[in-house]
């Protein structure tokens, strides 16, 4: 039994190292998960403060068989404000389809300004990543397409979309279609 008690003794050099291997993980562990001094954290979220409801909208993207559009819901904060909600709607738009539709839409595709008049004309000013659509006519015409359709289906304020490319309100939208026209959803529409 003695003999047993011995061999089962750990060396002191052994507990030493263990030790010294436990407090050097502890000490990598404390450095990497430090905070630096330099963070600023955000303010905390008021408690209570309401969000946006969630609304389903409507988005148009090309058909995969090139025939036309088709619809898509998505549900998205609404915040009554226009000049926030249409923005926020395209920008989803761009970002393209969730269903395998078609979307010409470079991602680098930006809202640089809107103006809606009293007519409900909306005047739409895009980046000039736009002009980078793929798709070629099909493609161009998804563009006009799917911008007013997303935007009269969802926004009964407008009735027409006006667009500007980087700065151009005149000219070919990229091939064929012009910048100069107000396109209108019965332009769109599925015969």
């Amino acid at each position: 039994m003695a003999r047993f008690a011995q061999r089962s003794r750990l060396h002191p050099a052994w507990v030493v190292a263990a030790v010294a291997v436990v407090l050097l993980a502890v000490a990598i562990w404390l450095l990497r998960t430090r905070v630096p001094e330099d963070f600023e954290a955000g303010e905390p979220e008021p408690v209570g403060q309401a969000l946006a409801p969630q609304t389903a909208f409507e988005f148009f993207y090309g058909s995969p068989d090139l025939t036309g559009l088709r619809r898509e819901v998505r549900f998205l904060p609404r915040t009554g404000d226009f000049r926030k909600d249409a923005p926020a709607v395209m920008q989803a738009l761009f970002s393209g389809s969730l269903e395998g539709n078609l979307s010409p839409w470079p991602r680098q595709s930006k809202v640089e300004g809107l103006f809606l008049t009293k007519e409900g004309i909306l005047f739409v000013k895009l980046n000039k990543a736009v002009r980078r659509a793929r798709g070629g006519d099909f493609g161009e015409w998804v563009l006009a397409a799917s911008l007013t359709r997303t935007l009269c289906a969802n926004f009964p304020e407008v009735s027409g979309v006006r667009i500007e490319v980087g700065g151009q309100s005149t000219g070919p939208l990229l091939h064929e279609m012009s910048l100069e026209w107000t396109y209108t959803p019965s332009m769109f529409e599925e015969r």
